[in-house]
């Protein structure tokens, strides 16, 4: 009796070594699988930190260009370009945003070089380009509706395109002060090109533009100056908003 519960005994034993060692292979499995997912976790992250990075780079440049009103030296464009670049590459999914931030980079680079200027159309090319991206992925942010129409404006393509970026931007952005005033100087310096229904709709910009604000109105009148269109800027105005906003160009 005692030889049997010894040979029962053994053989547990050995059935047991074939479990032990798929239970520690399996743990092993688990262990690098762990850190398989980590490491992408990590590397995932590093991506979304360089990519923000890039972001603020860019939107750092983007500003200072803004408030001087004048075309950045190669060199800050060349670095702005390669961080709205990396900050587009480094993004997990297609972003609106950064590809709007990447068209204004190139909508910068020669920002004051005259309409269908030899220089600039590549330029303005990858700004158009950028803003068509931008636009099918985030399509109900006007702002970047109003900056395709620019580019547009900017290579003297008055088309259908561009007729639908001023349609979008003013459906989209109808109580967005920013919105209007770009659709309002934005009018005014193509007037010409505008159709007739164009025409009212950016005379609608005016008018909001001037009844939101004093320096609105001010400003407006600055660009209506510059493009020589004060008689269809007070045209869009009544006589007692022109009083209300000192507006005196209008009251001649």
């Amino acid at each position: 009796m005692n030889a049997t519960t010894h040979l029962g005994s053994s053989h547990r034993h050995k059935a047991a070594a074939p479990a032990t060692a798929a239970t520690r292979l399996r743990h092993s499995g688990l262990a690098i699988l762990a850190g398989l997912l980590a490491l992408l976790l990590l590397v995932s992250g590093v991506r979304l930190l360089l990519a923000g990075i890039a972001d603020y780079q860019t939107d750092a440049f983007l500003k200072a260009w803004s408030k001087a009103q004048v075309e950045p030296d190669a060199r800050a464009w060349a670095i702005a370009e390669a961080a709205a670049q990396r900050a587009v590459a480094l993004s997990p999914s297609a972003d609106g945003q950064r590809y709007d931030r990447l068209g204004q980079v190139y909508s910068w680079q020669y920002y004051r070089q005259p309409y269908a200027a030899a220089q600039a159309t590549a330029s303005r090319r990858a700004a158009l380009e950028a803003y068509r991206t931008a636009v099918e992925l985030r399509p109900t942010w006007p702002y970047t509706w109003v900056r395709l129409a620019y580019s547009k404006q900017m290579l003297q393509e008055f088309d259908a395109e561009f007729a639908h970026a001023l349609s979008q931007a003013a459906t989209l952005g109808p109580t967005r002060i920013g919105v209007h005033q770009e659709l309002a100087a934005l009018g005014l310096s193509a007037w010409q090109q505008l159709t007739p229904e164009q025409r009212q709709a950016i005379l609608g910009s005016v008018r909001f533009s001037v009844a939101y604000g004093h320096s609105d109105a001010q400003r407006l009148l600055a660009s209506a100056t510059r493009t020589g269109q004060i008689q269809v800027f007070c045209s869009a105005l009544d006589a007692p908003l022109i009083s209300s906003r000192k507006l005196t160009a209008c009251q001649k």
